[in-house]
């Protein structure tokens, strides 16, 4: 792999340390104030928790599912839990009292959302799982996901076609079912492989900013390593950073999931191997369908499971580098 410059670490860097910024302000500025106005002149108004809106993933998804939504002539909430599952109940309890119609929620903890979801039973407000799934998903309206473990899986497959072997080691967000589906594909995926081997791995919270440090702390656990498989695509640059102040670059397959503009930039530039593109523009348009539904006689389906696709430098120029896909 090439050399991850000093100014795409800058880059990252800067981006890391913006996004909190604008998603503060947007938070302050840009959210509807007044919903009880809102009410008044017929208009649905619905709810959307996210895990962190540190992630631009995540802001993308948000701003498409309120385009859709104000586009029909209704209002979207937004709310961000910052990886706080306890904040994130109340922040669910506090949309159903105001007078939210249905919710979009998409969880911190894979296995602590049964607490929101029953509150939002009790309120007869449907809730639109988004992302990530639910230990209970029984309890919501409807679950509409990217194929988490398919994304895990053409990542391994790609690397065992391109290497011989591999020493690999992982970035996990194991709270996140999303996560920790996407390191299971990978893994299963390689098993029974001779000379591929997992040799150590860390749990990133899929946060650039937690990536980095752990990152570092793997290349000393593991100092034979050549190959990162991250959850998402901030996990990944992070590792890349910290691949890059070791001076590792020429030596690493950096592989990342979500097929984010900066990782396809990457792996035009021969940066980064591959990103499992995750279509956040379509999850919204099918989440946002499903909500109506509910509101409306019900959803079609309990589950909606979007398929992915696995972008290198071999097709990467079919999806372009200044946007989401």
């Amino acid at each position: 792999m090439k050399n991850f410059s000093r100014r795409t670490v800058l880059s990252i860097g800067i981006v890391s340390a913006v996004i909190p910024l604008l998603a503060a302000l947007y938070i302050l500025f840009v959210w509807p104030g007044d919903v009880s106005s809102a009410k008044s002149e017929d208009r649905q108004v619905f709810g959307a928790t996210y895990m962190t809106m540190n992630n631009p993933y995540y802001q993308v998804l948000d701003s498409q599912l309120r385009t859709i939504i104000e586009a029909n002539g209704d209002i979207l909430l937004t709310r961000d839990a910052a990886m706080d599952q306890q904040r994130q109940c109340q922040e669910v309890g506090e949309l159903i009292d105001a007078g939210v119609s249905a919710i979009f929620l998409t969880p911190v903890e894979w296995d602590g959302a049964r607490e929101s979801l029953e509150l939002a039973n009790a309120a007869g407000v449907p809730v639109i799982v988004v992302d990530a799934p639910v230990r209970d998903g029984e309890l919501a309206a409807c679950s509409v996901l990217s194929d988490n473990y398919q994304a895990g899986v053409l990542c391994a497959e790609h690397l065992l076609a391109a290497r011989e072997s591999a020493n690999i080691v992982l970035l996990e967000h194991i709270t996140a079912r999303s996560g920790a589906e996407r390191i299971q594909g990978f893994t299963d995926t390689i098993a029974g492989h001779e000379g591929f081997r997992v040799l150590a791995s860390g749990e990133s919270d899929g946060q650039i900013e937690n990536a980095m440090p752990v990152m570092e702390e793997l290349l000393a656990k593991a100092p034979d390593a050549d190959t990162v498989m991250a959850l998402n695509d901030p996990s990944a640059f992070g590792a890349m950073a910290a691949i890059q102040g070791a001076g590792l670059s020429q030596r690493f397959a950096v592989y990342g999931i979500d097929g984010s503009p900066e990782a396809k930039a990457l792996i035009q530039d021969g940066l980064m191997t591959a990103t499992c593109a995750q279509f956040p523009y379509r999850l919204a348009e099918e989440a946002v369908a499903q909500a109506y539904a509910a509101l409306d006689g019900g959803c079609t389906q309990q589950e909606i499971i979007l398929p992915v696709e696995l972008l290198t430098a071999e097709n990467i120029d079919d999806y372009g580098t200044d946007g989401w896909q």
